[in-house]
């Protein structure tokens, strides 16, 4: 009797067990092994004395100033919430009469619920301070900063104008458009304006490498730029392990900093694979509110499966395709047209939501690659705009995709494929 490895996939909050013939297996890519740090309050505090390229936090504050701190959303793991009150302490607020304020850099995404915010920020942090909602959409809340030198509008909020202190909190894993989340990502799509991040993500559909993983991508390039001409006195750039504990913490400038910490998370996120791929089963945990995040798990597939092959992906998506219905409506727009029309006739569509558009090509590119199975919550309406089919588990898109491949097909499977970066050695 063939032997089998059992797999445990998580999936939203469960787990859900896979068995692949041993003889298939290829890998299973899972994080790098690292320990949390035991105290992450005492950890906050040493990156914020010991900066890197800034002097230490303490050293920039001035009594009376307007403090903004930037905090990632509830699509990303970081537990804010634990490094909040080190902060706080450090800034001496109330020794400096300081005006504190804190703005979820939500991006694209959809607005935070109270009860959401809470688990971000803590409860003393969000009924002791005001802390609000970036709307990417809302003009009356942005400011126009110019023109970068590549002609991307930047238009970001307001109250990083009106600031006299900037502090961003985020997480340093592979991104799949800007290479890497972090740093100045903070900034755009964070809490920029909708005809600044349309710009940018216009980068993605013309570039003709994937970014995943990539520094040197034309999307972080820019952002980059951008953050260049915005106020951000000190980012806090964190490392997670898979349990979304902190491992490492770096604060700075923010290029420097974050080129620290991506050297940093590289031993945990970047993960080796010997070959190619014929199917690929990816989870894409911890992005799976929705597809807009979920897509993250295609990108990582994308990367190590042969043309022709299968991905099946396991993603929840409680929240549809996106938090934001524009991004929907330009998704079924889009609908069935080929990938490398997309840019073209959304163009013609009079489409503005440069982001969907983005999102519907990699979309159509990747069902263009691979055959794709989604294991989820979607409708089966909502997986006819995205052109993919359902597995009612992901072991039924398994045992699929080995029937099509066939009995000697070689199977890799993704473990937290939302922010696994898979660097193929042959």
């Amino acid at each position: 009797m063939e032997e089998n490895a059992i797999i445990e996939l998580p999936y939203g909050s469960e787990m859900v067990s896979l068995s692949v013939p041993r003889r298939n297996l290829l890998d299973v890519l899972e994080p790098g092994d690292a320990a949390g740090v035991r105290n992450p309050a005492v950890t906050m505090r040493q990156a914020l004395r010991s900066p890197v390229g800034k002097p230490p936090l303490r050293d920039l504050v001035r009594a009376g100033q307007r403090v903004l701190v930037l905090v990632d959303d509830n699509t990303r793991p970081t537990p804010v919430y634990q490094v909040l009150p080190a902060l706080l302490e450090e800034l001496e607020v109330e020794r400096n009469a300081l005006q504190v304020r804190f703005l979820i850099a939500t991006g694209t995404h959809r607005p935070l619920s109270q009860e959401e915010t809470v688990r971000k920020v803590g409860a003393e942090v969000a009924h002791r301070y005001e802390v609000i909602n970036h709307r990417w959409s809302d003009a009356e809340t942005l400011v126009d900063l110019g023109r970068t030198v590549n002609g991307t509008p930047i238009k970001v909020n307001r109250l990083l104008v009106e600031s006299d202190l900037v502090i961003s909190i985020g997480t340093t894993v592979p991104h799949c458009l800007a290479g890497w989340a972090g740093g100045a990502k903070m900034i755009q799509p964070g809490v920029s304006g909708e005809d600044t991040t349309n710009h940018t993500h216009a980068l993605c559909m013309m570039s003709p490498m994937p970014h995943l993983g990539r520094l040197d991508n034309p999307l972080r390039l820019e952002i980059e730029q951008i953050v260049r001409s915005v106020r951000l006195d000190m980012a806090v750039c964190c490392v997670l392990n898979r349990r979304s504990e902190f491992v490492h913490i770096v604060a700075g400038d923010s290029l420097a900093a974050h080129r620290r910490s991506v050297e940093l998370a590289r031993p945990i996120w970047v993960r080796p694979v010997r070959a190619l791929a014929d199917i690929v089963v990816v989870s894409s945990y911890p992005s799976d509110i929705d597809y807009w995040q979920g897509i993250k798990g295609l990108f990582a597939a994308e990367l190590i499966v042969k043309r022709g092959g299968d991905i099946v992906l396991a993603s929840p998506c409680p929240e549809g395709i996106a938090g934001e219905l524009e991004h929907e409506r330009t998704i079924a727009a889009l609908a069935g047209i080929p990938s490398r029309e997309m840019r073209l006739r959304a163009r013609e569509m009079g489409l503005s939501d440069l982001a969907g558009v983005n999102t519907a090509v990699v979309a159509a590119r990747i069902n263009e690659l691979a055959w794709v199975s989604v294991c989820t919550c979607m409708s089966d309406g909502q997986l006819a705009v995205l052109g993919h089919s359902r597995a009612n588990t992901v072991q039924e898109g398994l045992d699929r995709a080995l029937a099509r491949q066939g009995r000697d097909a070689k199977v890799l499977v993704i473990t937290h494929g939302g922010d696994i970066c898979p660097a193929l050695s042959l």
